[in-house]
């Protein structure tokens, strides 16, 4: 109880804070939109543009635009007697005071622009403070603006000011310094008079009607309009506010998750204790018949019902105060009343924040377990634990990375080996990453795919695969049932396998003899090696591009035109080598393991096997073989690099042959084909 209510603490915490920051940036979006409008469209470059053009006009008649405000904004020298500012004047039209509250702002007067031929000014309260100003004084402002047009004359420096008069028609107050001390409210009319300007705006404020999305509404905007312009929304209009806010919720989150690393050390020191009391429990279980998977999950059980169950808690708690202080404000911002805008710290829940929470805490949670059972479990939890229990954690993980838009990886597909990571990057292009299984110097037959390996095909968008390769259809079985959104695809689907009887003897599914007594394979069953044929290779290509057609619909065009290209490229090179092996005399050839069965057939060669049923061969087929060999004058040996070359070298002492070592596995596969066909046409003909 004493680790769980650790936990609580944390939570509640973090609830609670983030709740607060949501709070106090609903507080000031609620300030910034007495004077800010819905929407507000600026010029990119220069400081007015023309609102007359037909985008402009198309704008204001959208069905989503309620009112449209022509602004026009410029610095001004303001005095009054012997006071003087500098300030901003925002030129408006009438409708300005339809577009925000501005009404409801206004302390002293009231929101007048112009009357007859006079011009009035609407002040901040800190401006009118500074120049000692209220909407009672019938005396002027003095507005000074630098001449537009016209040259400077620097005897004479105040002929380069434009001098107009404003009187004051109200005091405004909003609370934020940056409008209170330093704008002022005035007639578009006024602006463009002493500017010098015919209709040009600095910007056009927009007001949307009720119902409107503000984001769908901006995006139409942009649009129609280009990237001269930029609209933004009230929160862009205050980027650099909403900003700082973001970054000091985001560091007090991560403050409070250190804070909840710390809590869940109690954790840790609760399942040692408990492992080390339970030790005699724990033998009775293994002589009942428990093994040591059962025992681990009792305490990594535990543990996680710590974390789960204060993190329950600790997210009911954290609402609970966090309503009662949005209803009651049972916390205060000082002592004396009234002394702030608002009285109490302003909440507001955002059940986002309440979910990253809840998955921080189970999250690290899981993880803080793992270490006493693990170290202090007397090494009870095996790598097959680890990875069940791992697994369901790090998906969860990276669904939520998904799902917050912070993760642009590329979508990645597994492959057994590296031939076929050529043929699909050959269609797919850049458009998915690949990765092998198998690595280089590993034969698919005895590899075995480690926990890690496994758990990244799950992740992966796709497993292309053979069918016939070792650990394949293991593999398929547990994507098939752990790994549901992976979807799997069969590349030989098509194919004429080779069907083997045994090592001497070798036929197509349909019956038909094809070299009898060489061309044969280790595998007892179907030979996988389809790879190694052009006719396997097209149709793994055209497997290929039917499943990512599957997968990616709309790049079909792209991977049909992909796919036809390597096509071409496969019937070049098959045309290619048979050009070098129609013209051999000795058409036989030895290789360490017979990989070359359906290579061999397409080109009438014959292949003989070193190795016999996966094994070394023994001394008298060793003895055979040679002896068949030397029949057959054949003077080239091949060894594939994930084999040993022993017996290779010594066939080929005592036949007189060359040893060529060659890498089917390889990802340059057309390279290791020319290879093939160049130490066959170079070895293969007798005098």
């Amino acid at each position: 109880m004493v680790a769980v209510c650790g936990v609580v603490v944390a939570t509640i915490a973090m609830i609670c804070s983030l709740s607060v920051f949501n709070g106090f940036k609903g507080l000031t979006s609620m300030f910034f939109s007495v004077f800010d409008p819905e929407l507000k469209i600026t010029p990119v470059e220069g400081k007015v543009f023309d609102p007359t053009t037909p985008e402009m006009k198309r704008i204001c008649e959208f069905p989503e635009i309620r009112l449209v405000c022509e602004v026009l904004q410029e610095n001004a020298l303001v005095q009054y007697g012997d006071r003087q500012d500098i300030s901003v004047l925002k030129g408006v039209d009438t409708t300005f005071n339809k577009l925000v509250s501005i009404d409801t702002a206004i302390i002293d007067g009231e929101f007048l622009l112009s009357e007859d031929e006079f011009f009035y000014g609407v002040l901040g309260i800190g401006l009118a403070s500074t120049l000692g100003v209220n909407a009672a004084f019938t005396h002027p402002i003095e507005v000074y603006v630098p001449n537009r047009t016209g040259t400077v004359n620097p005897a004479n420096p105040a002929a380069s000011f434009r001098l107009k008069y404003l009187f004051i028609g109200g005091v405004y107050h909003i609370d934020q310094p940056v409008y209170d001390n330093g704008f002022m409210l005035v007639s578009i009319d006024f602006m463009r008079s002493i500017l010098d300007y015919d209709k040009e705006v600095s910007a056009l404020e927009l007001k949307l009607a009720p119902g409107a999305d503000v984001s769908s509404v901006k995006k139409k905007i942009t649009q129609l309009i280009g990237e001269g312009f930029t609209v933004r929304d009230r929160y862009e209009q205050q980027d650099l506010s909403f900003r700082v806010m973001q970054i000091e919720k985001r560091f007090t989150y991560l403050m409070f998750c250190f804070i909840l690393v710390l809590a869940l050390f109690n954790v840790i020191g609760s399942l040692a204790i408990l492992m080390i009391e339970k030790e005699a429990d724990i033998i009775k279980l293994r002589n009942m018949g428990a093994d040591n998977r059962l025992i681990n999950r009792i305490f990594l059980l535990e543990g996680w019902m710590i974390s789960f169950l204060g993190a329950v808690i600790g997210m009911i708690v954290g609402i609970l105060l966090c309503l009662l202080q949005k209803r009651f404000g049972l916390i205060s911002l000082g002592d004396t009343s009234g002394a702030f805008i608002i009285d109490a710290y302003p909440v507001e829940i955002e059940w986002t924040d309440v979910l990253t929470v809840f998955v921080t805490v189970i999250s690290i949670g899981f993880i803080a377990v793992l270490y006493p059972v693990h170290y202090l479990g007397r090494k009870w939890l095996n790598k097959a634990t680890v990875v069940c229990f791992l697994l369901p954690f790090m998906m969860m993980s990276c669904n939520v990375k998904n799902k917050n838009g912070k993760e642009n990886e590329a979508k990645e597909i597994a492959v057994t080996i590296e031939p076929l990571r050529y043929f699909a990057k050959k269609i797919a292009g850049d458009n998915y990453a690949f990765f092998s299984i198998v690595p280089a110097g590993q034969s698919p037959e005895t590899y075995d795919p480690s926990p890690r390996e496994m758990i990244r095909v799950g992740k992966g968008t796709a497993y292309f695969h053979i069918g016939q390769l070792g650990f394949e259809q293991s593999l398929v079985a547990s994507i098939r049932e752990n790994d549901a959104d992976t979807r799997v695809f069969d590349l030989s689907d098509g194919m004429d396998f080779y069907e083997e009887v045994d090592c001497g003897h070798s036929e197509h599914s349909d019956g038909s003899d094809t070299h009898a007594h060489y061309n044969c394979s280790a595998h007892g069953g179907r030979d996988p090696h389809i790879w190694t044929s052009f006719k396997g290779a097209k149709v793994m290509s055209e497997n290929i591009f039917k499943a990512l057609s599957a997968l990616d619909k709309g790049n079909y065009d792209y991977y049909k035109s992909n796919y036809q290209r390597l096509t071409v490229e496969l019937d070049s090179l098959e045309n290619y080598m048979h050009e070098q092996l129609e013209a051999l005399s000795c058409r036989s050839f030895v290789i360490y393991h017979p990989a070359l069965t359906y290579f061999a057939g397409e080109f009438e060669l014959k292949q003989y096997s070193i190795e016999n049923e996966g094994k070394d061969p023994s001394p008298a087929l060793l003895k055979n073989l040679i002896k068949e060999a030397k029949a057959e004058n054949v003077k080239i040996v091949f060894v594939q690099v994930e084999f040993d070359r022993k017996h290779a070298e010594q066939i080929a002492r005592e036949i007189g042959a060359v040893t060529v070592e060659i890498n089917l596995l390889d990802y340059q596969w057309d390279e290791q084909m020319k290879i093939i066909a160049k130490a066959l046409a170079e070895n293969g003909k007798t005098d």
